[in-house]
């Protein structure tokens, strides 16, 4: 969108007023010096000194509260137009004063470029607005040049121009010129409002409404007025100076409400999102917020509203308001925020860490160098308010110091952190307890300089330690660790009487210490050695317990594989899916190597057979060959399909059994009767695979011993049971001989399956009237726990 001639006419206009503002209220502040005087009238037409600003002329030259003014400029002090207007007498060239003492003196205020300055008037009245003017400006033209089009950065840019120029332009309205003065009562009331118009355009991209249009308008009107009344007073002599009073209160009435209805909004809207993603935007925003207005407001609006002095300069308390074009230009600009919470943390751990060395610090330096009557109470507060910030962000920076250069110069101390990275790896690999514990000793002796690295084995039930010689200090280690092993804890470091130990691991009633010496420099163990070896015995804990269940787990295994005829269902099932799974792995390496270069090969060899001219006599070899391939071709694809069906969970059972009936009977000489009924709820790929694999089974029965002319397949859903028939009319057998026939004719793999499955199986046959199985399967299979509660379940690989 380009600027039309009026909004070109318009932006050139308010440039140079802006310039011309600057320029004029540079020349205020460098020609004219602050005399920081404020006066009371009392009865008699006298004009008594009220409050006196720190480090103004009245201050250096001797002015102080209780001092009357006779005259300014020779004349009487009625007459002159900053009494008359502000109780003030900045712009004086001369006063005479009455001394509290009765001695009168004449006071002169040179004006020029080379006026009488002193080094902190033109520090935080000058110098500082400047730098901070400039920033804000530097803020808003980057802006304008990257998001000109973008009414949320207009309406920000807006605000920063705003909080630059009432900042620059208060040291002339301290000198109670009427274009600082102007500035200052017409801007200032108007950014808050410039700041919630800011939040209602950011907010639309979130399709969040920051403030409603109606309460903004009447705020801006408030504002207006304000505004209105304040330009009458300060340009024309229709008011008394009692009205100013009035419009001082209602200015910084209106100044403080617009940053009470921010403040109040943004509460709001932290608390409506603070469980949504803008939680972290709404935390910022309101914390910048409260940081960059609240000492303005509590040290200068306040007081000035209950009739009270400030307590601390608004130069000062406005040095705040540079956190707001860092934190909003931040917003603007970035795509992701940073993580306000953290931030938050430490910020309470450092204010609460630099308070009390503040109220110290801030007490000797208001009573030292404020003079032997003592310093005054918003003097003290001023100090240790500077003091206060200046430790907490000292404590920052320390931080962040600490996390860029100490590696670079502390490097011994970084090793610890090298040697953790190299631990954790190398841990990553281990199988055995044994090798935890040549890892961990091999890292500790290339770290510390001991005299000896032992493993020990603390019996709890047999009050023993070994192993262990008859050396002192083994024995009275050994007496000390069964003195302390009912308050052992696994993963801490407990110091012993010659070194210290790691508890790295506990076995029932016995503990796994690891014994460190004393060191061989004859020096104790400094803190970060303590605490790296702390985070060692961690990690070893850890790499110990999972090692302990590893081994539990074998054991459970070879102890139910040794049970003849009761071995457990979760063994079972894990065993099928084991072989499952390698049956997948099989069939892939089939598939993608022998059949592949299977193919190669056939059509290599088609080629052949096409490109070149061959005898009738080879060409026949040749065909027999080209047969012979397609024939493993065929066999291999057979193999894979055996070995792991294709889209088996996808089909579903029925689909799956169907496709294995059609299949079969492609090569059989029975006929296969299907009687099966929809299922309601899918089964999992587990009971689909045992299922496919127990038809399979059974069908290859058929096919090898049964001699069966029809096969009867049942399969239903009957109330949470999966019920599955098979007949045939087969030579069928004796059942009280069944079970010598069950391994060659691979009923036992069936029967084992079903037993995974927590299912039943029965077997009805006699000779000459075939074989009937009937099998009932859970369709929600419940899991045991093994004795050290941990879930069957848990060692299923799917």
């Amino acid at each position: 969108m380009k600027l039309t001639l009026w909004n070109r006419i318009i932006a050139t206009l308010f440039l140079a007023l802006f310039l011309t503002s600057l320029f004029y209220l540079t020349s205020v502040i460098v020609r004219i010096p602050s005399i920081g005087a404020v006066l009371i009238k009392e009865s008699g037409d006298r004009y008594m000194v009220k409050s006196i600003e720190p480090a103004g002329q009245a201050e250096l030259k001797g002015i102080q509260i209780g001092d009357q003014i006779l005259e300014v400029n020779g004349k009487p002090v009625r007459e002159f137009r900053n009494v008359k207007k502000y109780n003030s007498i900045e712009y004086a060239d001369h006063v005479l004063i009455l001394h509290k003492d009765n001695v009168q003196q004449k006071i002169a205020f040179p004006k020029g470029w080379a006026g009488d300055h002193s080094l902190w008037e033109l520090l935080i009245q000058l110098y500082i607005p400047g730098i901070s003017l400039v920033i804000f400006c530097a803020f808003s033209g980057f802006l304008y040049v990257k998001r000109r089009n973008d009414k949320a950065a207009i309406m920000l840019i807006l605000f920063f121009i705003s909080i630059g120029i009432s900042y620059y332009s208060s040291a002339a309205s301290y000198r109670s010129d009427p274009v600082g003065i102007t500035i200052i009562y017409l801007v200032l009331p108007a950014i808050p409002l410039l700041f919630m118009s800011f939040m209602n355009s950011y907010l639309q991209r979130f399709d969040v409404h920051f403030i409603g249009k109606g309460l903004l308008r009447t705020l801006f009107g408030v504002v207006g007025i304000v505004g209105a009344a304040s330009l009458l007073y300060i340009w024309t002599n229709l008011f008394s100076i009692e009205v100013y009073s009035y419009i001082e209160m209602a200015f910084s009435g209106i100044v403080l409400l617009g940053n009470l209805v921010c403040v109040l909004m943004l509460v709001r809207k932290f608390f409506k999102h603070r469980h949504t993603k803008l939680h972290s935007l709404f935390t910022i925003t309101l914390i910048s917020h409260l940081v960059a207005f609240t000492p303005f407001a509590a040290l200068n609006l306040l007081p000035q509203i209950i009739g009270q002095s400030q307590i601390l300069p608004a130069a000062f308390t406005a040095l705040f308001l540079f956190i707001l074009p860092i934190v909003y230009f931040y917003l603007s600009t970035s795509n992701q925020l940073f993580d306000i919470d953290f931030i938050l943390t430490r910020f309470k751990y450092y204010t609460a860490l630099a308070l009390v060395p503040s109220i110290i610090v801030s007490a000797l330096v208001a009573f030292v160098m404020l003079g032997e009557k003592g310093p005054s109470w918003s003097a003290w507060f001023g100090v240790f308010f500077v003091i206060y910030i200046g430790m907490t962000l000292f404590l920052y920076a320390k931080e962040q110091i600490d996390q860029r250069f100490r590696p670079k110069l502390f490097k011994a101390m970084y090793s610890y952190q090298d040697s953790l990275d190299r631990f954790s790896r190398k841990v990553a690999r281990v199988m055995k307890q044994t090798d935890l514990e040549a890892v961990l000793k091999q890292e500790i002796s290339e770290l510390l300089p001991v005299k000896r690295i032992t493993f020990l084995l603390v019996e709890q039930s047999e009050n023993t330690v070994y192993p262990m010689g008859e050396h002192p200090e083994e024995l009275i280690t050994a007496e000390f660790l069964l003195g302390t092993v009912n308050s052992l804890q696994v993963g801490e470091l407990i110091e012993l009487p010659y070194g210290l130990g790691l508890v790295i691991g506990r076995q029932r009633s016995r503990y796994h210490i690891l014994w460190i010496g004393m060191k061989t420099n004859h020096t104790r163990f400094n803190s970060d050695e303590i605490r790296w070896l702390k985070t060692m015995s961690n990690y070893a804990s850890i790499v110990f317990e999972n090692l302990y269940l590893i081994e539990g787990l074998i054991e459970d295994l070879e102890s139910e594989v040794r049970k003849e005829h009761s071995t457990s269902p979760w063994v079972l099932r894990l065993l099928f899916c084991l072989s499952e799974n390698e049956r997948r792995k099989l069939a892939a390496d089939l598939h993608d190597s022998a059949l592949q270069d299977q193919l190669l090969w056939y059509r290599k060899l088609e080629a052949i057979m096409m490109d070149y001219p061959i005898s009738d006599k080879l060409g026949h070899e040749l065909e027999d060959i080209k047969e012979g391939l397609l024939d493993v071709i065929h066999q291999i694809r057979e193999t894979c399909n055996e070995l792991r069906p294709p889209l088996l969970k996808e089909m579903g059972v029925v689909e799956a059994v169907e496709s294995i009936i059609e299949h079969t009977q492609m090569r059989v000489n029975f006929a296969v009767d299907f009687r099966a009924k929809s299922f309601n709820r899918p089964l999992n790929e587990e009971q689909i695979t045992a299922i496919y694999r127990i038809v399979q089974e059974l069908l290859r029965n058929a096919d090898k011993h049964s001699h069966a002319k029809l096969v009867i397949l049942e399969l239903e859903l009957r109330k949470g049971t999966i019920y599955f028939r098979y007949q045939d009319d087969g030579v069928g057998m004796d059942v009280n001989q069944m079970i010598v026939s069950f391994e060659h004719m691979g009923l036992s793999g069936i029967k084992e399956r079903v037993t995974g499955l927590e299912g039943d199986i029965s077997f009805y046959s006699e000779r000459g009237n075939g074989l009937e199985v009937v099998i009932l399967l859970p369709e929600i299979m419940t899991t045991g726990r093994s004795e050290r509660g941990i879930s069957r379940d848990s060692y299923l690989i799917s």
